[in-house]
Order: structure tokens, then sequence, then C-alpha cells
């Protein structure tokens, strides 16, 4: 999709350039290191990165990244925009850039079973047209298919929902925390490659590409890739739910199986039901942060205290079909609010769901001024991960997460999160389950 980050390299620079809102904003950004995610990183054996792990060091790395050349180039606004531009353009193909992540929470979905497998990025191919996740046993992706259906959809798409939540972490940064760097070219890159991959599944063009894949694949299984094309083998395996992964056939060398999913292999519901995801994927273009507009004036209609606010949608695939998501920003007086209402469908129902979460809320703790992040949600979700059934199974999410500080821009943090069975997007589990994590946070100065 290298054509894709041209353009949204040019689209975003240039967007910045006439809005005249390359400045930045004054707060400083905020670096999360994680350390220690349980129970993902010793389910089997030390296994490292986790979904949230990759999500908060790619976030970092840009971050970091963007604030450094904000500094360098403080009194020169064009050196910023193109340097800053330059820098995106190249991460995403360096890790833990945008692309290292997609591929990383693949592999987390696959890891949450001891499933082994290598990011292709660590290949350092600059500019790749594609990037694999390869080492991955035939006999691994048939157990993860007869075990456990619904975790085999959620891998064929789990990295386009790392690069919509990247792009949403980095929002929630230039919202809440007024981040002084702009991040346009990795969002608008993770937004219209979201796009862009949804279309080629959706089009002639698959099989073109699926092909070429084929042709230049010997008979070292260890060298393919684990799925292709990942929302062809989404749509695939969410609508064949039982039909053994052996059944895809042989792989024209052969020798294993033929993982790839063509777009003519699809039934024309399939083709009709990925050809509707396409569609709805631009909802993800709603989104004024695009535009570098990070909030909008507001008063509060009890107190009338000054307020901002924005509002997003969200369209990801899910595990059992697809939710398209409406979140609301606000902020006032040190209030940090983020309220997002769920919308999940599977094949034909509708089911509901919302989340509240307040982001580094201050508490005073023992004299100290302590940043405590709050979230919980309830949901109706389809019973069992089911793509076809009208019965939804309730349940929800609760999460904590205290940083104490150590000194003026250096706190330890922890957080506890627990979650019923059901998808929420950046948690590997499926099923229920009671997650800790122990990081480092960093305040750049």
């Amino acid at each position: 999709m290298k054509n894709l980050t041209v353009a949204s390299a040019v689209l975003s620079s240039v967007l910045l350039c006439a809005t005249g809102l390359a400045r930045g904003a004054p707060g400083a950004p905020v670096l999360e290191l994680p350390l220690a995610d349980y129970p993902y990183n010793w389910d089997y054996g030390y296994r490292a990165p986790s979904m949230q792990q990759s999500l908060e060091l790619s976030k970092d790395f840009y971050l970091y990244g963007h604030d450094r050349l904000h500094q360098l180039f403080a009194r020169r606004p064009a050196w910023r925009i193109i340097t800053t531009t330059a820098f995106d353009v190249l991460a995403i193909w360096l890790p833990p850039g945008s692309a290292w992540t997609h591929e990383e929470w693949h592999r987390a979905v696959m890891g949450r079973y001891g499933i082994d497998s290598y990011d292709e990025v660590y290949r350092f191919n600059l500019f790749a047209d594609s990037i694999s996740v390869s080492k991955v046993r035939d006999e691994d992706l048939i157990r993860l298919k007869s075990q456990h259906p619904a975790d085999m959809v959620r891998m064929h798409i789990a990295g386009s929902e790392a690069q919509l939540e990247l792009s949403f972490a980095l929002e929630k940064d230039m919202f809440f925390r007024d981040t002084p760097a702009w991040g346009g070219v990795v969002r608008w890159d993770n937004y219209i490659n979201a796009i862009g991959y949804l279309q080629l599944c959706d089009s002639a063009e698959a099989d073109t590409t699926t092909q070429e894949f084929l042709a230049s694949e010997d008979t070292h299984i260890s060298k393919r890739d684990f799925t292709g094309l990942d929302c062809d083998g989404w749509v695939y395996d969410l609508f064949r739910p039982d039909e053994p992964y052996a059944a895809r056939g042989v792989h024209p060398s052969g020798v294993g199986i033929d993982r790839y999913i063509q777009h003519s292999d699809l039934t024309r519901q399939e083709k009709n039901y990925l050809h509707r995801q396409y569609l709805l994927s631009y909802l993800n273009l709603a989104n004024p942060f695009l535009l570098e507009f990070r909030h909008f004036a507001a008063s509060n209609p009890w107190s009338g205290r000054a307020a901002a606010w924005n509002l997003t949608l969200r369209h990801h695939l899910t595990s059992f079909g697809y939710t398209v998501d409406a979140n609301l920003f606000w902020r006032q007086a040190g209030d940090n609010l983020l309220f997002t209402v769920h919308n999940y469908f599977n094949k034909q129902h509708y089911f509901p769901g919302f989340d509240l979460e307040l982001v580094d809320t201050p508490v005073n703790l023992l004299g100290h001024a302590v940043p405590v992040g709050l979230g919980a949600g309830l949901w109706q979700q389809p019973e069992a991960q089911s793509f076809t059934t009208d019965r939804g199974s309730v349940g929800g999410h609760a999460r904590l997460r205290l940083a104490l500080p150590l000194g003026r821009d250096l706190a330890p943090y922890v957080e506890i999160a627990g979650k019923t069975a059901g998808w929420q997007a950046g948690t590997v589990y499926l099923q229920s389950q009671v997650e800790g994590r122990l990081g480092l946070r960093w305040t750049l100065r």
C-alpha cells in the first residue's frame, strides 16, 4: 500500500500548511513504557509484546520523534513539516512504527495460544508493498481454527485494529494532553490504509496480488505469510466457522495448506458483506483531528463553565462482524472524559454498548496530585461471538490506572483491568480475563 502512504503524507502536509496548524500546542508529551503485562507475557513462557505493549511503544516512538523535531525546528515551521513528514513515512517500515504494530497484533492473537511467528518488519525492507508474518506452522493454524474459531477471525483483522487504535491513542493525547507535535501523516496513513486494504480485498485485484504471492513461494512453509490478504481471510472464516482449516486445499507447490483466500473464493453473500465493510470504513474519516482540529469550545450546560469537546466515528472489524463507534471527547477544568457509544453488528443483528473513561484525572494521594485513569463499560454482544446468532450476551469491563510520582517527570504506573467474555479493541482475550500491567511514565519537557 506504498502509494497510499505517499498520498497520506502529501495530503496531511498540505492540510497542515493550508490551515496554519502545524505550530502545535503547549502541552508536554507523556511517554508510557509498558514493562510487564500479566498474564500475556507469561502465558507460554515469556512472550512479548502484548497488544498494549506494542501500542504504547509505537505511540511513544511517534510522540518522541515528533517532539524532538518540533523542538529542533521550533523557529522553522517549514522544516518542521518536512522533517516530521519524512520521519512518519520512514517510520512506517521500521520497528516500532505502524506496520510493526500492525503485524505484532496479528502475532499477539497467535501468541495468546502459544503459536510462534516472526514479524518481517525486522528484515528492514524499506518501502515494501507488503510485509509478512512468517514462520507459522500449518498445524497451529489448524488447531486455532478448530478450537478457537472466533480468535481465528480476530487474528486475520487484528492488524487493521492496531492501526486504528494507534491513531485513536494519538488523538486522545492531542485532546487531553495537548501534545505539542502533530502526527498527521501517521494518522492519515492508518485511516487511508484501512480503507485501501478493504478496497483491495473487495476487488478482482486481490486475486492478482494473491497469485503473485503464490508464484514467489516454494515448498518452505516457514517462509509463507500466515494469511495473505487479511480481510479476505477474515470474511471467509467469519462465514465458515465450522469449516476445517485444511479444507482450503493444498498449496500450489504441493507442500502444505493453501492458506491464502482469493476474492474469487468468496460466495456472493461474502463478497457483499465485505463490500459493505469497505463502504463503512469511510466513516473513519469523520474525524476533525485529521484536519488538526483538536477541540471545539463549549460551555457546561449545568454550570456554565468553559469546556472543550470533539467527536469522531470509528469502524472496526471484529470477531463476530463489525462495530461502528461514536467517541465524544470532553474536557473541563481538569476533568477529562471520553464517552463511547458502541454499535455492534453480526450478520443481521444489532447489539448496543457504551464506555466511559476518565483520562488523567488528578486525585490527591499522600499529598501528591496523582493522575488516575478509570474506565468502565457495558455491552451486549452476540452470544459466543457468533456471526449468525440473534441472541445477545451481556458483559463489560473495568480498568484502574495509578501513576505514583518519583519526581517532576518520572512516575511508575500500575494498571488493573478486568473483562467478561466479549470483544474489546486492544484486548487480546475474547474470554473473561483479569490483567495487570506495570510500567514507567515519563513526561517530556
